[in-house]
């Protein structure tokens, strides 16, 4: 049981991992050395940010 959820979070970990290298540009070991928190909420932050953009996007396009 505990093994299944050391691999689930290693996979989770490791999507998150390149999730924040796409979305910011930065390379592995930039990313590698964010402190843990400040990972975690810039991927939380950026992830508000594109919705918030697609929002606004969809906005103009059915109102205009």
């Amino acid at each position: 049981m505990q093994d299944s959820s050391v691999d689930e979070y290693r996979k989770d970990l490791s999507t998150s991992i390149f999730s924040c290298m796409e979305l910011s540009g930065q390379s592995y070991p930039e990313t590698m050395s964010m402190p843990v928190q400040r990972f975690y909420d810039y991927l939380k932050w950026k992830s508000d940010l594109e919705e918030e953009k697609q929002k606004l996007i969809k906005e103009k396009t059915e109102g205009g």
